[in-house]
């Protein structure tokens, strides 16, 4: 993994001038985390904020149970740890990494100096907090009205909302793994597996690994609210 110490991909700091930019990357510390590594454990009392440079991490929640709940996948551009860095509470989710990842780390005081500062930083942060609320509410009404197959088929959709389309296509480059689309979605592995096999099968999707190409997007999001079986 490449030691790139640049915010230049990272969303809040995109608008910034390279001389501004270049301040924030002299107070972040760099480092690099394996698969599966806990970057930070729900309740920690932590407050730094950090930067996706490079790599993968997931988002997730446990329950009194034990259960793990996945929020949310993050990806190159994205941050995390925003929340306990503005209200000085304990960490609401463990986030891990899913591949080698390289972040860029910042002080919860800095942060905040730099919201202060730039307020393209500030809407910006308002614009993807705004984006997560609304993730949020449809992800409970899906869980309260759809079935499972349906659920399974709103999380495609969720991806396919950061992919371009064209003609008709679209391309997910990396699509969560069935775990946790399973996890998002509040149904199991197999479920997901069955989903994505008939989907396969109608010739909606064709699969590469991690990469999911999906050859009708009308057809797709027509199926969605639909009686419609997978089984």
């Amino acid at each position: 993994m490449a030691d790139i110490k640049t915010l230049k991909n990272i969303e809040l700091f995109s608008a910034l001038e390279d001389h501004i930019l270049e301040k924030y990357e002299n107070l972040c510390r760099w480092k690099q985390f394996d698969p599966n590594a806990t970057i930070i454990e729900q309740t920690d009392e932590t407050q730094d904020v950090y930067f996706i440079i490079e790599g993968q991490v997931r988002v997730a929640n446990s329950s009194s149970s034990g259960k793990e709940v996945t929020l949310e996948i993050l990806n190159v551009g994205q941050c995390f740890g925003e929340l306990a860095a503005i209200d000085h509470s304990p960490r609401s989710s463990t986030v891990t990494s899913i591949e080698p990842t390289y972040v860029a780390i910042m002080s919860s005081n800095e942060f905040i100096k730099a919201i202060e500062e730039n307020p393209t930083i500030a809407l910006k942060l308002i614009r993807m907090m705004t984006s997560v609320i609304r993730t949020s509410s449809e992800r409970i009404v899906n869980l309260v009205t759809l079935g499972a197959n349906d659920r399974v088929l709103a999380e495609l959709l969720h991806e396919l909302k950061f992919s371009k389309v064209t003609n008709n296509k679209a391309i997910i480059e990396r699509l969560p793994l069935h775990q946790d689309i399973a996890n998002k979605a509040g149904t199991t592995r197999e479920t997901v597996a069955r989903v994505f096999s008939n989907l396969a099968k109608k010739g909606l999707i064709l699969r590469n690994k991690r990469t999911l190409m999906i050859t009708d997007v009308k057809a797709l999001k027509s199926l969605c609210n639909k009686d419609t079986e997978y089984q």
